[in-house]
């Protein structure tokens, strides 16, 4: 594997110098910082990331470390990444998205998070839920994205369920449907309530009984396949 010494000896400068176009290169001249890099372009020289951050390099990148529950492997959920991504890329930051088996993250997933050396944490779940933070995470940067924890400290961007389904139904309404069918989140979840609360706000608006209209609640079991038969 080619090493910062390789580099250095074909470029005929010392260490510190390859050291510099890495990360200060405006501090070479461009004579010097040209020479290093066409030793590293014809060696297909990669830096360690991992390494320089342990030594404390000063990197002009970011990474963000992001846990993923059902968030990698569900399509609705997928969007969120996809948002996290773009909008660090935009940003000249990094990502490391570890997806979740379970909640809480077992020793071993955060050990691997944390060996990234990530300047900040993402902790993401498909379907608003209450998840569990373990203490050593939340020494950590850390925000939660569509979940919630015990913890009050703990910062949580979660979507607004309310006046999302006010909005739909309004819209419904508008259209001049009267007796829509309401397919709803598992009871269970800490959305069905928030929801109905936009549901009967919508009702109200248009002086409709909330009671009256037909409700069908999916189970925790297979929403996705009890959807489609529907």
């Amino acid at each position: 594997m080619t090493s910062v010494k390789d580099v250095a000896r074909l470029a005929g400068v010392s260490l510190m110098t390859v050291s510099r176009a890495l990360n200060n290169p405006e501090k070479l001249s461009p004579e010097t910082y040209q020479r290093v890099r066409s030793a590293i372009d014809e060696l297909q020289f990669v830096p360690s990331l991992s390494a320089r951050r342990i030594r404390g390099d000063n990197l002009q990148t970011r990474t963000i470390g992001v846990f993923a529950l059902d968030t990698a492997t569900t399509p609705f959920a997928v969007e969120l990444l996809l948002s996290i991504e773009q909008t660090a890329q935009q940003a000249g930051w990094n990502v490391f998205i570890l997806n979740l088996l379970s909640n809480p993250p077992t020793d071993q997933n955060i050990d691997l998070m944390l060996s990234h050396r990530p300047d900040g944490l993402i902790f993401s779940a498909m379907g608003l839920r209450e998840v569990s933070i373990p203490q050593r995470l939340k020494s950590k940067p850390l925000v939660l994205a569509n979940c919630v924890a015990d913890d009050s400290s703990l910062v949580s961007y979660v979507p607004d369920d309310e006046t999302g389904q006010y909005r739909a139904l309004h819209h419904a309404f508008n259209q001049g449907y009267r007796r829509p069918l309401f397919i709803n989140l598992p009871k269970q979840s800490l959305a069905w309530e928030i929801r109905q609360a936009g549901m009967q706000r919508a009702c109200l608006a248009f002086g409709l009984a909330a009671d009256e209209h037909m409700q069908y609640n999916l189970s925790e079991h297979d929403a996705y396949w009890e959807t489609a038969v529907i």
